[in-house]
C-alpha cells in the first residue's frame, strides 16, 4: 500500500488504470488530486470539468483513496440532478472501479452504494396486498400479467422495492407506492420499506446516491426537527451542480395551490358522519369563500384560459388579502375541532389535522410575506398556485449547506465564465463562505475542437423577434440550408415552445426527405426515436441542451436558434431591483447566466475524442456586430468560426465516412 492517499491516487492513474483500458488523461489526474486535497483538507471545491475531463470517474476515485486512509466511516453522499447520471453511476461508473481495484487489491471488498429518493418511489406491503387482492377479486384475463408482477415484487427482499425499476404503469405505482406509515399498520415490524430505510442509517455503504431535492429535503428537515435521512456525512458531492440552484428555489419555496382548500374539504367529507354537520357545513363553506376572494384578488390576468401553463406574475399580498388568509387559517384550526373523536376515525382524524396544519403553515407564510418573493403561477393542470421564495435564499443555503464543517466537492461540466465562478456562488450562496475554505479549478475539454468543430454564424439574420413574420422565415430558411448541408443528423435547440412548434409544422414538407422528431414537454421517449433514425432532425427546447448523450454521427449539427437568455421571472425582478445600474444587472447575472446555458447547449455536440459536428448560432446578437459576440466566443471551446454555408457543406464532407450520406431505412415504431 503507498504511504499517502496522494501516492496511491497517481499511482491508481499511471499504472492501474490504462491496464483497464483507461488511458491516462492529465487533466483528469489533476482534477482528481484536487478533488481529494479538498476532502483530506475540508474544503468546498468549485471543480468545472468540461465534457471528455472524466469527472465522474475523479472523484470516485479520490472519495475511495480518502475513505482508505480516513479513520471516520461514514458514507460520503453523492448528489445528481438527473435518474441517467444515478443509473451510469450504479451500473457503470462504482462496478467498473470496483472490480479494477479489487483485482489489484486496493481494496478487500467491492464498494457498496445504495440510491435514496421520496418514500413515494417504493412499495408499500399494505397497499401492494390490497390491491393485489381487489385485482385478484375481478377475475379478468386481462390483469393475468399484472397479477403475476405483483407478486414478483411482494417477493422480493426489501432492497429491491424501489417502483423505478418496474414496468408497471403510474396508475398502478400510485396505488401501492408508499403513502403515510403509521405503528398501527399490520404490517409493522415485517415492513420492507422500513427495514430499507433502518439499513440506509447504518454505515454499511460506502457511497448514498440520491438527488438534489431529496438532500435539501434532509437539511430542512434537521432545521425544522425531523429525524436525519442520512446517516450523516463523510462527504458530499453535487454534481450536475449547476442545476443546484433550480432545486433550491424550488425545495425552499412555498406553494399554496388553488385546489389546496378543495383537498382539504373533500378530506373532511370522510369523516362527515362524526361531525357537528352545522358546523362542518360552515366553515367548509367559509374555506372555499375565502379561498375564492384571496385567488381572484391576485389572479389578475393568469385567471383567463389565454395564458400559457408556467406564466407567473409578481404579487403583493395587502391587507384586504392579509384579512381573508387569517379568517382562512382560523376556519383550518377549527375545522379538525368539529369532529367526533372516536376509536374507528382517529387515523383519518389525525390526517385531516395534518393536512389543515401543512395549510396553514403556508398561509402563516404569505402572511409575513416582507421576507419573501412572492408570485402567482399558472401550473400544469391549469388551476393557479400562490408561490413565494425566501428573499435570502443565498444565506439560507450558506447556514443549510455550506457552513457545515464537512468537505464538500461541487461539479459540473459548466458552472463559471471563462473561470470565473463569481455568479455560480452568487446564486449559490457559496459567496459567503470564507475565502480558506473556498477551492476552485476549471479544467478545459481535451476534445480538438479546433479540428473536429466548425461554429457557424450567418450575418443575415434579422434580431430575435417572435412576433415578426420576417424573423420566423429567415430561421426557417436557415434551418433548411443548414439541414441540407449536414444532411440531416440535427438538434435544433429553441427557448420558445410556441416558436418550436410553429417552425416544426412550418418545415414538415421542405425536410421531408429527414425523419422529424418534435420533442414536447417531458417527451424523453423520442431522443431514443431520434437516435435509432440515424440522420433525424430533432426539434426540441432547452431541456434536450442538457444532460443527453448523443454520441457519435447521429448529432453532428447543433443549431441554437436564439441565445438562451433567463426568462424574466419574479425572481429576477427581485434580483434586478437590487442593483442601481441595469448595465451591472446584466454583467453580474443576465449575461453570465445566459452565457453557462449556452456552453451546456454546446456540450451536446462533441460528445467523443473523434466526434465531429457543426455548431450554429441563428442569433443576430452573436454576428460580427452583435453586442454578445466577443464574450461568445471567448467563452465557447475554441473552433473555426464562418458565415458561410458552404463551408459547413465542405467539413461535413470532408470529416464524415461514406455511411454518413447513405440513406437510412426509419421506420417508426
Amino acid at each position: 500500500m503507498a504511504k499517502s492517499a496522494e501516492e496511491l491516487l497517481i499511482y491508481l492513474f499511471d499504472e492501474i488504470l490504462p491496464k483497464h483500458g483507461m488511458n491516462l488523461r492529465v487533466k483528469q489526474k489533476e482534477l482528481s488530486l484536487e478533488m481529494l486535497r479538498a476532502l483530506q483538507e475540508n474544503k468546498l471545491a468549485l471543480c468545472e470539468a468540461e465534457v471528455g475531463t472524466g469527472k465522474t470517474h475523479a472523484y470516485i476515485l479520490a472519495l475511495t483513496v480518502h475513505n482508505i486512509y480516513s479513520d471516520k466511516k461514514i458514507p460520503a453522499v453523492i448528489s445528481t440532478s438527473t435518474i441517467a447520471l444515478q443509473k451510469a453511476l450504479t451500473e457503470e461508473y462504482i462496478p467498473q472501479i470496483s472490480g479494477i481495484l479489487l483485482e489489484h487489491h486496493v481494496i478487500d471488498k467491492p464498494l457498496s452504494f445504495v440510491v435514496r429518493k421520496g418514500k413515494r418511489h417504493y412499495v408499500c406491503d399494505s397497499r401492494l396486498k390490497i390491491y393485489e387482492t381487489s385485482i385478484k377479486n375481478l377475475q379478468r384475463e386481462v390483469d393475468a400479467n399484472l397479477i403475476l408482477e405483483l407478486a414478483r415484487l411482494g417477493e422480493q427482499e426489501f432492497d429491491r422495492i424501489d417502483l423505478d425499476d418496474t414496468v408497471l404503469t403510474p396508475y398502478v405505482k400510485g396505488r401501492i407506492n408508499v403513502f403515510r406509515c403509521n405503528k398501527s399498520c399490520p404490517y409493522s415490524l415485517l415492513c420492507r420499506f422500513m427495514n430499507f430505510k433502518k439499513k440506509c442509517m447504518t454505515d454499511s455503504f460506502d457511497f448514498q446516491i440520491t438527488n438534489h431535492n431529496y438532500i435539501l429535503a434532509d437539511l430542512i428537515g434537521q432545521k425544522q426537527g425531523r429525524k436525519p435521512l442520512f446517516p450523516g456525512y463523510g462527504a458530499m458531492v453535487f454534481d450536475e451542480s449547476h442545476k443546484l440552484i433550480d432545486a433550491a428555489r424550488q425545495m425552499y419555496s412555498t406553494v399554496w395551490g388553488e385546489q389546496d382548500a378543495e383537498l382539504i374539504v373533500t378530506l373532511s367529507e370522510a369523516n362527515r358522519r362524526t361531525a357537528a354537520m352545522d358546523e362542518l357545513t360552515v366553515l367548509r363553506s367559509q374555506l372555499a369563500e375565502y379561498n375564492r376572494q384571496i385567488f381572484d384578488r391576485l389572479a389578475g390576468d393568469l385567471a383567463g384560459n389565454h395564458t400559457r401553463e408556467g406564466s407567473r406574475i409578481e404579487i403583493e399580498i395587502g391587507s384586504m388579502e392579509k384579512i381573508y388568509i387569517r379568517h382562512m387559517a382560523k376556519a383550518l384550526e377549527q375545522l379538525p375541532l368539529s369532529y367526533q373523536e372516536n376509536s374507528g376515525q382517529k387515523m383519518r382524524l389525525q390526517g385531516l389535522k395534518k393536512r389543515c396544519q401543512e395549510l396553514t403553515d403556508k398561509l402563516t407564510v404569505f402572511l409575513n410575506s416582507g421576507n419573501s418573493i412572492c408570485w402567482m403561477e399558472k401550473r400544469e393542470n391549469g388551476r393557479l398556485a400562490l408561490c413565494a421564495v425566501p428573499m435570502e435564499l443565498e444565506q439560507i443555503l450558506f447556514h443549510d449547506i455550506w457552513s457545515r464543517p464537512i468537505p464538500v466537492i461541487i461539479t459540473s461540466g459548466t458552472m463559471s465564465v471563462r473561470g470565473d465562478f463569481s455568479h455560480f456562488k452568487r446564486m449559490t450562496g457559496l459567496s459567503f463562505a470564507a475565502l480558506s475554505r473556498i477551492m476552485e479549478t476549471s479544467k478545459p475539454s481535451p476534445f480538438d475542437f479546433q479540428s473536429n468543430g466548425l461554429l457557424y454564424i450567418p450575418e443575415r439574420m434579422p434580431f430575435p423577434n417572435i412576433r415578426d413574420d420576417r424573423y420566423i422565415q429567415a430561421i426557417m430558411e436557415e434551418i433548411v440550408q443548414i439541414v441540407s448541408a449536414t444532411h440531416g443528423h440535427t438538434l435544433i435547440l429553441f427557448t420558445s415552445y410556441w416558436l418550436m412548434e410553429r417552425v416544426f409544422y412550418g418545415l414538415k414538407e421542405q425536410l421531408s426527405d429527414y425523419p422529424l422528431f418534435l420533442m414536447g414537454r417531458g417527451r424523453l421517449d423520442v431522443i431514443s426515436s431520434f437516435r435509432r433514425s440515424g440522420n433525424g432532425v430533432l426539434f426540441a427546447s432547452d431541456s434536450a441542451g442538457e444532460g443527453i448523450d448523443l454520441a457519435g454521427d447521429i448529432l453532428s449539427s447543433l443549431i441554437v436558434v436564439k441565445l438562451p437568455f433567463p426568462v424574466p421571472d419574479p425572481v429576477m425582478e427581485y434580483q434586478r431591483n437590487q442593483y442601481e445600474d441595469f448595465d451591472l444587472y446584466r454583467r453580474d447575472i443576465i449575461i453570465p447566466e445566459m452565457l453557462i446555458k449556452l456552453r451546456q447547449w454546446f456540450g451536446r455536440g462533441i460528445r467523443r475524442e473523434k466526434d465531429t459536428a457543426v455548431f450554429s448560432i441563428l442569433d443576430s446578437r452573436a454576428s460580427l456586430r452583435g453586442r454578445y459576440r466577443a464574450e461568445i466566443l471567448n467563452t465557447l471551446p475554441t473552433m473555426p468560426v464562418t458565415d458561410r454555408l458552404m463551408d459547413v457543406a465542405d467539413f461535413i464532407i470532408r470529416k464524415k465516412a461514406d455511411s454518413y450520406f447513405m440513406d437510412k431505412e426509419w421506420e417508426e415504431e
